[in-house]
């Protein structure tokens, strides 16, 4: 065999060598331990263990399919949307899955780590999520009802005072036709004024 064939044969030996000890480190190099983290009243996860606040292990989880895609460094990593109003009524644990879910996209986490989240959370929390949503629906009621009677009340309070307005102006009327008739009157249409007058007083000027 000539030297040239010989070193072809030598690096494609030590190639396939190579590519067969990568190949056996990627699972291990794939696996990856989650941490639930608390920071003030939020909680995330990591792959690092937490730094402050509370934290667990969730545990590793393992590699990756191979089809899994990689979000590239660098890219555009959305905006973690707003934390669902019936969130707080949730019991802390499960509060606090709901909260890595919501986070977790914009904090980079896999999306086979937020499935397993997502299942964890609709086997723990799916009663407790159904009633956290029914004592939202019932406040919201509340304060609509609430709302309600008092537009109500400020209805029904408009329109007595403006029928209190008419009531008085309607009495003035009189008081005025019966004043221009003082100099014909008897002693006993005067006193009958008089009383109208003090009536109309304690009734409309106040």
């Amino acid at each position: 065999m000539k030297r040239s064939t010989r070193a072809r044969v030598a690096r494609a030996v030590f190639g396939a060598a190579i590519g067969a000890a990568a190949w056996a480190a990627a699972p291990a190099a794939s696996a990856q331990s989650m941490y639930r983290c608390k920071s003030g009243n939020s909680t995330y996860l990591s792959d690092r263990p937490c730094t402050t606040g509370a934290g667990s292990t969730l545990g590793t989880i393992g590699a990756a399919p191979a089809n899994t895609y990689q979000q590239p460094s660098g890219t555009y990593v959305q905006r973690a949307p707003k934390t669902a109003e019936h969130v707080g009524y949730l019991s802390s644990a499960c509060a606090d899955i709901a909260e890595a879910i919501r986070t977790g996209p914009s904090r980079g986490v896999r999306g086979d780590v937020i499935s397993g989240l997502h299942e964890e959370y609709r086997q723990k929390c799916a009663e407790d999520d159904a009633a956290a949503r029914q004592r939202l629906s019932e406040d919201r009621r509340n304060e609509r009802d609430a709302k309600r009677s008092v537009q109500t009340a400020a209805q029904q309070q408009q329109q007595q005072t403006r029928i209190a307005s008419d009531q008085c102006n309607e009495l003035l009327r009189i008081l005025a036709a019966k004043r221009r008739q003082t100099a014909t009157m008897s002693d006993g249409e005067r006193a009958d004024l008089q009383r109208s007058e003090t009536s109309y007083a304690e009734r409309c000027k106040h």
